[in-house]
Order: structure tokens, then C-alpha cells, then sequence
């Protein structure tokens, strides 16, 4: 079984040495590897997929972020049992705001994965 994964789940040398990064950051390695090549793949490529969709980290960027907000929703939910709506909301706009995040990319050096013809 492993053979058939092996094989199935090969990538270029290029590509390997992409999921080995991302290992370091994520802390596991990911499967599916053509998602993550297309959330670091900006608009300015103008590459589209078979079907003629543009292929670029928009759309992913836009279920990320609603994921995100989720996800330290449920955090800030759970960790602060006394915050009312609107404390916990200004909480969560602060900690995913894109000024934060930016923050966060450079210090996870993220930007040197992006493709971008600019």
C-alpha cells in the first residue's frame, strides 16, 4: 500500500523540497500538494486550471479567513467565558487582522514561496 501512495503522491524534486518547507512550518507533511501550491500562486501568473478557472490564492484566501475567524472564535469563546459579544469580537478582529497576519507571514518567512510574475 505504501508503494501505491508512493507513487500516486510523487512529486518533482522542486516540489519535495516545497513540502519539506512546509513541513518545518506546519509540522507535518502535506498531501495535497497542488492546494498548497495554488494559495502561494498569485493573480499576476494569470495561470488558469483544465476547465479555464484562474488558478490563485483568492478563493483560498477567502475560506481561510472565514476558517480562521472559526477557528479563534472557538478559542477566544472557550478561553474567555466572561467576554461579552462585543469584547470578544474586537478580540478576534485584532488577532486576524491583516496587519497581524502580515506580521505573522514574515516572521514564518512565507513570502518567499509566493509566485508571482511582479
Amino acid at each position: 500500500m505504501n508503494l501505491i501512495r508512493k507513487i500516486t503522491n510523487s512529486h518533482t524534486a522542486k516540489d519535495e523540497e516545497f513540502v519539506m518547507a512546509l513541513k518545518k512550518i506546519l509540522g507535518y507533511r502535506p498531501r495535497k500538494v497542488n492546494f498548497y501550491k495554488e494559495a502561494f500562486t498569485h493573480s499576476s501568473l494569470k495561470k488558469v486550471n483544465l476547465s479555464g478557472t484562474p488558478m490563485n490564492y483568492e478563493r483560498l484566501e477567502f475560506l481561510g479567513d472565514a476558517i480562521l475567524g472559526a477557528v479563534i472564535a472557538n478559542y477566544l469563546f472557550k478561553k474567555i467565558p466572561s467576554g461579552d459579544e462585543g469584547y470578544l469580537t474586537q478580540m478576534r478582529s485584532k488577532i486576524v487582522s491583516r496587519e497581524h497576519l502580515n506580521e505573522l507571514g514574515k516572521d514564518l518567512d512565507l513570502i518567499h514561496f509566493v509566485k508571482s510574475s511582479v
